[in-house]
């Protein structure tokens, strides 16, 4: 059994961050740590979260106990940041982690912002674009988080793949948009395709980090690819209609798990996208 470590903010009663992508991974047979960046009773976005960003030495504490049991992880998977010494710690650990298991695989969810703002400092921001990216295998930005990682226009499917050719890791862009659909754009080499759907309305919060985590259990998994990511945007595609349509506010993972292992697949378009 394959086991990752994802350093990500936990909240209680929303099902985003790592409460999220750790159900997906668990729900996909990987054995999972979690180190949280966040102490939340609820998503922000319903008000006052109640709880706190985790005290950097705090997290670092934990961390050594985690180290403490030697566990070999074969993937980390880093997500929001709360303070730049989370981002410091989260390096420390890809080092560690890499140290020992040099085939670990290193997801980097490089959650700053959308929609022309930042939802993070700029400083940390900056972190995790100069510190984190870099270490990544994959990293699975918005458009405007690929924007600001390569300082290019990511506002189209064509943009948004140039951008991600400009990175020397796999990248899946979420949410690019082509007419009437939206969807994701996974750019790796020649292994490039993008696995499309209905535009929504609104969204629950949490898509993104479901995505990073499904994407990243089949990789652990042993499925090629783009087989993955073509799966997980299948699988989180059919858990946000569910969302939509029961007005829930909030991704139902757990009542539909079964989707996670099983999806109807979406529409794949592969280079030129015609």
């Amino acid at each position: 059994m394959k086991t990752a470590l994802i350093i990500s903010s936990f909240v209680s009663a929303s099902n985003v961050g790592a409460t999220a992508s750790t159900f997906c991974l668990r729900r996909l047979g990987i054995e999972t740590a979690v180190l949280p960046t966040t102490l939340f009773g609820r998503h922000p976005g319903w008000g006052a979260p109640g709880g706190v960003k985790t005290p950097p030495d705090l997290l670092r504490d934990m961390w050594d106990g985690i180290k403490a049991q030697n566990i070999r992880f074969d993937a980390v998977m880093t997500g929001y940041m709360g303070d730049i010494d989370h981002v410091a710690l989260a390096a420390d650990i890809i080092a560690h982690v890499k140290e020992e298991n040099p085939e670990a695989h290193i997801l980097v969810d490089p959650v700053m912002g959308d929609h022309g703002r930042l939802y993070i400092s700029e400083g940390i921001a900056t972190a995790i674009k100069d510190t984190l990216v870099p270490l990544a295998d994959t990293i699975t930005p918005n458009c405007w988080e690929l924007e600001f990682i390569t300082g290019l226009s990511a506002q189209s499917l064509q943009n948004a793949e140039a951008a991600a050719a400009a990175l020397p890791c796999a990248t899946i862009v979420t949410s690019v948009e082509e007419e009437s659909q939206i969807g994701a754009l996974y750019y790796h080499g020649a292994k490039n395709l993008y696995i499309s759907h209905k535009k929504f309305t609104e969204v629950p919060n949490g898509g993104g980090d479901s995505l990073a985590g499904t994407f990243l259990a089949h990789i652990l998994n042993n499925v090629a690819e783009t087989d993955a990511i073509a799966r997980a945007t299948a699988s989180i595609f059919a858990i946000i209609t569910a969302a939509n349509d029961e007005d829930l506010g909030e991704l139902p993972l757990v009542r539909l798990q079964d989707a996670l292992t099983a999806a109807p697949p979406l529409p794949i378009r592969k280079p030129p996208y015609d």
